[in-house]
This record gives structure tokens, C-alpha cells and sequence, in this order.
């Protein structure tokens, strides 16, 4: 890969309306680190091979690739690759668009460095570069154009690792959703308090964990009614609930038929 490095002032129609990219570039090997830098723009920085380490706001991470590093105006931080070196692909941008996208989850400062699970093109940098070359307001559309293309790759990593992390909460709650426990506890056995697992599960299904627990217990119970012999209050106890007389009313509530009914009309014989 050839090393290079473009820079280009920020357009005034883009840096206060939308997003103009200031500069770019691409290098491997072993890169010399920055140490206690602060910036006045956002970075996005593509370790695409190699490892190495990150210090953001005084605290230490290891950077093994693929990974990005997000850097925010004002925040002093450094970074570089470890002995053996390592290849990466920078971007520099600033303007009122940077906030939307950060706004709409593209980036986070609390999360500076984001591992890459997926493919996450680099050759756009290369057209990036060509952008930066070229004069006038074209090239500053241009290149305006492919940094948001590039965050917009970017973010989807960073998106992509909050659907995994949400996914596997809900399915540790599916796990759980059959045991006497009430929300708070189930909160504290998926390391949430009550308000963030409300938050969670409303976000990803719509409905909050009561409802989905509830949803659960009820399918789990029709499925024993129609396909065993326990008796109800048995039925009860396997789906969480000790009082069967609650769990009848609750059943007959949300089915339309009492668990004997039920029972009568799913029996599988």
C-alpha cells in the first residue's frame, strides 16, 4: 500500500451545513505514535492490520485489528501500532453533520475504539484521495460525499456490535422468562438495573420485558396443556407462577379460555 496524505480546508457552506472532510490519508508499517495530541475536527481511523494501543482520556486500550478509533474535538489522546507495525486509513472531518451522525448512533464518545466484525471497504480512501486532489467546489462535494460514505460503513460496525449485545440480552431473558422471578430480579441476573432492561427491550421489540415474559410463559404454557398430562397447577409452577388460581385468571384473560378448556380444545389425543 502506498503511504500518502492529503489536506484541504474546510468549505464554509459545508463545515456550517453539513460535512466537509479536511483531510485523509492511508500508511503501514511502523508508524510513528501520537502522544497527548488534541484536535479541532473528528478522526476516523481504519486499523486494518497490525495491533497496537489507544489512550483516551487517560485511559489505556489495546487496538487489535480490524478496528476503529473515533477521535472527538478537544479530547487529548494517542495511538500507534506495537513493534511489528501496522496498516491504517485515516479521515479528518468537521461541520454540523458530524453531530447528526453522531446523534443517530453512527459514533459515541464512550466508545472510541469499535472492533470491525465485518468487511469495511477501503477503497474509498482511495477515491477520497483523487477528491482531495481536485480543485474548486466539485472536489469539495466530492469529498464531502465520501467521508459520510465512509462513516456510514463505519457506523454499522458500531451498530452492528449494539444489535449483537441487545440480542444476546434478550435471548439470556427468554432463557430466564420461565423462572418465579419478578423484573428487578430478572434485571439483576442480566447485569441491568430495572430502568435499562425496560429501555433495552422496549428498544429492540416494542413491548417491555413484563409483556414479553409474559408472552413467553403463556405460549410455554399452552404447549404443556395441549401436549402433556401435568396438571394445572403443575403447569403453573413450570412457567413461573405458584399460585395457580393467579395463573388460571391470567391465562383465561390472555387466551380467551381457561387452562381446562384450552386443554379440551388442543388436547392432542
Amino acid at each position: 500500500m502506498e503511504t500518502w496524505a492529503k489536506y484541504r480546508g474546510a468549505a464554509h457552506p459545508l463545515r456550517n451545513l453539513s460535512m466537509a472532510c479536511v483531510g485523509a490519508g492511508e500508511q503501514e508499517g511502523q508508524i510513528l505514535p501520537f502522544s497527548r495530541r488534541t484536535l479541532d475536527v473528528h478522526a476516523l481511523v481504519f486499523v486494518s492490520s497490525g495491533s497496537g494501543w489507544l489512550r483516551y482520556r487517560g485511559t489505556s486500550q489495546v487496538v487489535t485489528a480490524p478496528a476503529l478509533i473515533w477521535i472527538f474535538p478537544g479530547v487529548e489522546h494517542g495511538y500507534g501500532p506495537d513493534a511489528a507495525g501496522w496498516r491504517e486509513h485515516w479521515v479528518l472531518f468537521t461541520g454540523t453533520g458530524a453531530r447528526a451522525f453522531e446523534e443517530m448512533g453512527c459514533f459515541s464518545r464512550d466508545a472510541p475504539l469499535v472492533p470491525v466484525s465485518g468487511a469495511l471497504p477501503v477503497e474509498n480512501f482511495a477515491l477520497l484521495r483523487s477528491a482531495l486532489e481536485e480543485g474548486g467546489p466539485q472536489g469539495d462535494l466530492a469529498a464531502s460525499a465520501l467521508v459520510q460514505q465512509i462513516l456510514v460503513d463505519a457506523g454499522r460496525q458500531g451498530q452492528r456490535r449494539t444489535e449483537d449485545s441487545e440480542e444476546s440480552v434478550l435471548t439470556a431473558l427468554r432463557e430466564i422468562a420461565c423462572l418465579p422471578l419478578n423484573i428487578g430480579e430478572q434485571a439483576a441476573r442480566l447485569g441491568h438495573t430495572t430502568q435499562s432492561l425496560r429501555t433495552l427491550v422496549h428498544k429492540t421489540t416494542g413491548v417491555g420485558p413484563k409483556e414479553m415474559v409474559l408472552a413467553i410463559r403463556i405460549s410455554r404454557a399452552q404447549s404443556l396443556l395441549a401436549g402433556t398430562d401435568h396438571p394445572v397447577q403443575r403447569v403453573a409452577g413450570m412457567v413461573g407462577y405458584e399460585d395457580g388460581a393467579y395463573f388460571s385468571r391470567l391465562f383465561t384473560n390472555k387466551v380467551g379460555l381457561s387452562p381446562s378448556k384450552f386443554r379440551l380444545a388442543h388436547r392432542r389425543n
